[in-house]
């Protein structure tokens, strides 16, 4: 007996940079949509892939097979336009009005298919003019990346539509097949919506209207940010002196730097003199200036460990055996690292100790609110004196 045909397929693959080993699902659902999902462990692309061959097999009897002369792509296109139509009868009468008034009246010109529009995004992405030879990409170099992977991954996952067909329901679709936290996945509709932004924006005109603005991602309840007790703050800066990285962990845990903000910084940058840190908007989240003022630990940290490399070329090997050796990880027994987390123990113990809104919003380029928010009480006064006693070793 022929077996039975596997519609998807896992494949091992090692990301370059990290050499780390995944399995991706591929495969094409029954509605045409192209699934291209990534896991970390094996047994969860296996319970994926035949969650996959099952939806394709349990769906095998709500149609019915008939001989057609359309596409794919038109398929779905009928189909969509059918979801939108109160009555089947109206979708005639409905082209007919299009051809009389609508047509001639839009204001988009005619709209490319997907991959066509992420290819020319992608070449604004990296300096291409539009075809009026202005509109050059000002976006940071921070916010490219994520922007050119997400509506990469956006692009290969869906039909070959063109833009101006693309609806709030393929979206929401889309993002309900990524098993992701509400926050990852607002981020990803945020990126995706900039996309669209782009394809509104003069001279492209491609569409009228964004679909990703009638979506909205419930967030779920807000939990305050998650901080390190004195044990493993100290824990980390020892480790970090043994492994060479301490200015990198003193300037996250002391100063509060976001990760992306202390791999950015250079020692020229870091006024031991004036007791100063100025960070650059090409270098900050928020894409303002900051100065951040050197507390007394941070000093003592940053004079006994002067001209070391803050981000070595290797800095992810040596830094996640210093989180390892700290009793972080992914492994039984170890506490889940959460990003950030360093900033957020940073903001705890500096309000704790200035008991300023205003003047922590200002060290750590966040606002009052937020502070009030996330941030007052969550540390003790005895412990804030003993976290700003951790001094270096030599």
């Amino acid at each position: 007996m022929r077996a039975t045909q596997q519609r998807f397929k896992i494949q091992p693959f090692t990301n370059p940079r990290t050499q780390t080993v995944s399995w991706r699902v591929t495969g094409t659902k029954r509605d045409g949509s192209r699934v291209r999902e990534n896991f970390a462990r094996e047994h969860d692309a296996k319970c994926r892939h035949i969650e996959l061959e099952g939806e394709y097999l349990s769906r095998a009897t709500e149609t019915t097979l008939r001989a057609t002369g359309l596409t794919d792509t038109q398929i779905k296109l009928a189909e969509m336009s059918f979801k939108r139509l109160a009555d089947d009868a109206d979708l005639p009468r409905a082209i007919d009005h299009w051809l009389r008034h609508g047509k001639r009246n839009a204001v988009v010109t005619e709209s490319p298919r997907l991959d066509d529009a992420v290819k020319q995004f992608n070449a604004w992405l990296d300096g291409a003019k539009d075809s009026t030879g202005n509109g050059v990409c000002t976006l940071r170099e921070l916010s490219k990346g994520p922007l050119r992977r997400t509506v990469g991954i956006f692009g290969n996952s869906l039909p070959n539509l063109r833009v101006d067909e693309i609806t709030p329901e393929i979206i929401e679709e889309h993002l309900a097949g990524f098993k992701i936290s509400a926050t990852s996945r607002d981020g990803y509709k945020r990126r995706i919506s900039r996309f669209f932004s782009w394809c509104i924006e003069r001279p492209r005109r491609w569409t009228t209207a964004n679909p990703c603005n009638q979506i909205r991602i419930d967030m779920g309840e807000r939990h305050a940010p998650v901080i390190l007790n004195l044990k493993q703050c100290e824990d980390l800066l020892r480790g970090a002196e043994r492994k060479r990285i301490a200015p990198y962990v003193a300037l996250c845990l002391f100063g509060g730097l976001r990760p992306t903000e202390a791999a950015r910084l250079d020692w020229q940058a870091v006024n031991l003199q004036d007791k100063e840190i100025r960070l650059e908007a090409s270098q900050t989240k928020t894409g303002r200036a900051r100065v951040v003022t050197i507390c007394p630990a941070l000093l003592a940290w940053l004079k006994a460990y002067k001209g070391r490399p803050i981000f070595p070329p290797n800095w992810r090997k040596i830094f996640d055996a210093v989180k390892n050796a700290a009793g972080f990880g992914e492994h039984d027994g170890q506490t889940p690292w959460t990003p950030d987390i360093m900033r957020h123990t940073a903001i705890s113990f500096y309000f704790r100790n200035c008991g300023s809104y205003g003047q922590t919003a200002e060290q750590f380029g966040n606002s009052e609110a937020i502070i009030k928010a996330h941030y007052q009480g969550r540390v003790s006064t005895a412990d804030a004196k003993k976290f700003f006693a951790l001094k270096p070793s030599k």
